[in-house]
């Protein structure tokens, strides 16, 4: 089984002075000038600018090197997730969007499937390549250096069963994963799935043990149903603590890109939007254990949040493109 389509390697639409995207007020903070840029749509742009500033690469390959030396981590424990969706009985035909250095098309070609991914930063297809190589996997994984905003442009219609989109979507803002979500209908088969992970969770640093205010606001409810629960986080966020929005900038200091963190629900209603079918989205703790943060840092805290959906790191989607 075989993938096909045209070898075209990102371009930029034109020149891009990102000197212009430095805000005055912090002229040193280059991860606001990288949300910025991000914001502009200008995505080589901004993670050339984090590939410079720290070991992006290498922080994205170590995860995976640690897995193929049979080490449980953050990353094992997602990828099991996002296996638990793949019929591998037989052979599928696998893309695996915003891949980084490929470790989950990796993963998935070591398992037997013919699989590709596509990263908008050559540096990570390119150390990608060689660890396919270095696999011996080159006849089974395909890596791209392209723009998931523009699938077609790299792939063929119909050309997968499946596609993996793994940390990816809280970096883009709505109307770019509606844009990536037509691509992914055009190169994925009638009936093909799409399996989304997405993380961190848009409400889980609201339940950090330090953050009084809130829980004062979240612990009163913490007996209600999880369904009423979210419901209830979501109405606070809208309404009473509706400037709480800006403090997403959170996530820049400390998980680099983040500017569009998800939850089950809204998640949901952009996978429906774009019009899949059979849609089913999930919250969870994909990896007790390792990157403990939210309500799992304290006992008292697991105990009342740890089975909602909102206080979770880790959302979930699958979907189905439709047969017609």
């Amino acid at each position: 089984m075989s993938i096909t389509g045209p070898e075209l390697e990102a371009t930029s639409p034109r020149v891009v002075r990102v000197e212009e995207y430095v805000d005055p007020e912090h002229p040193a903070s280059w991860s606001r000038q990288m949300i910025a840029l991000l914001r502009g749509g200008h995505y080589r742009e901004a993670y050339e600018i984090l590939d410079r500033n720290m070991p992006f690469v290498d922080n994205q390959l170590r995860p995976y090197a640690e897995a193929l030396a049979g080490k449980e981590n953050h990353w094992t424990l997602t990828h099991n997730w996002v296996d638990r969706f793949v019929n591998n009985t037989r052979s599928q035909r696998i893309l695996d969007l915003g891949c980084a250095v490929g470790c989950h098309a990796i993963e998935f070609a070591r398992k037997g499937h013919s699989t590709a991914g596509i990263d908008i930063l050559p540096q990570m297809i390119e150390r990608g390549r060689d660890l396919v190589d270095e696999l011996g996997l080159a006849d089974r994984c395909r890596l791209v250096a392209g723009d998931v905003r523009e699938l077609e442009r790299y792939f063929g219609p119909a050309s997968f069963d499946v596609a993996v989109s793994c940390d990816v979507f809280e970096h883009l803002e709505d109307e770019v994963v509606l844009q990536m979500l037509n691509g992914v209908q055009h190169v994925l088969r009638p009936g093909g799935r799409i399996i989304v992970h997405t993380s961190p969770g848009r409400h889980y640093y609201w339940f950090e043990p330090d953050r009084w205010k809130l829980l004062s606001l979240l612990v009163p409810m913490c007996w209600l149903p999880d369904r009423a629960f979210t419901a209830y986080v979501r109405w606070l966020e809208r309404w009473p603590l509706r400037r709480l929005c800006g403090e997403h900038v959170r996530f820049y200091r400390h998980e680099y890109g983040h500017i569009n963190c998800m939850d089950p629900v809204h998640l949901r209603k952009l996978l429906e939007q774009a019009g899949l079918e059979q849609t089913h989205t999930f919250a969870i703790h994909a990896h007790p254990g390792h990157k403990d943060e939210g309500c799992l840092k304290k006992p008292w805290l697991r105990r009342l949040f740890g089975r909602k959906s909102a206080a979770c790191r880790n959302v979930f989607g699958v979907a189905t493109t439709p047969l017609h």
